[in-house]
C-alpha cells in the first residue's frame, strides 16, 4: 500500500463505460446521414445568399447574429423544404434541434464566414495577380 503524504488532495473520478448497441450505432449513422443532408443544403443555401455574387451583403459576424439566422431563417427553410414540416419533430428529422442549433449550424456559419473573407480577398486581386496565383509564382 502507497502512504499519501497528509496535503494530498483525494479526486473522484467518474468511469462511464458506454457499450455500443445496434441501436446505437443505428442512431449515430442516422444522426451523421442528417447531419450530411443538412450541411449540404445550408452551404447551398448561403452560396446563394452570400456567396461570390453577394459580397457586398452584410454577414453575420458575431454568435447572436448567427444564431439569429440559425433560428428564424435556416431551421425552418430545412423544416420546409427538406421534410415537409412546419415545427421542430425530432422523431421525423432524426436530430435534436438545440445541438443542430446552437452547435453543429453555428459551425458552419463561422467556417463559412472565413471561406468569405477569401473570396473578399480574391475579388480584390488584379488579373495579373489572379494568373500568378494560379500558376503559383511568388
Amino acid at each position: 500500500m502507497i502512504k499519501l503524504p497528509k496535503t494530498t488532495e483525494y479526486i473522484r473520478v467518474r468511469r462511464y463505460r458506454l457499450v455500443a448497441t445496434n441501436d446505437l450505432v443505428a442512431k449515430f449513422e442516422r444522426n451523421i446521414e442528417v447531419e450530411n443532408k443538412i450541411y449540404n443544403y445550408v452551404i447551398k443555401y448561403l452560396e446563394k445568399a452570400y456567396g461570390v455574387k453577394h459580397l457586398k451583403r452584410p454577414y453575420p459576424t458575431n454568435k447572436k447574429a448567427k444564431l439569429f439566422l440559425a433560428k428564424d431563417v435556416l431551421i425552418p427553410k430545412i423544416l420546409k423544404d427538406l421534410y415537409g414540416l412546419s415545427k421542430w419533430s425530432g422523431k421525423k428529422v432524426g436530430i435534436h434541434s438545440q445541438a443542430l442549433r446552437d452547435e453543429y449550424l453555428v459551425s458552419i456559419l463561422t467556417n463559412f464566414g472565413e471561406y468569405r473573407k477569401n473570396l473578399i480577398s480574391a475579388s480584390k486581386m488584379s488579373k495579373q495577380n489572379k494568373k500568378d496565383y494560379q500558376n503559383n509564382l511568388p
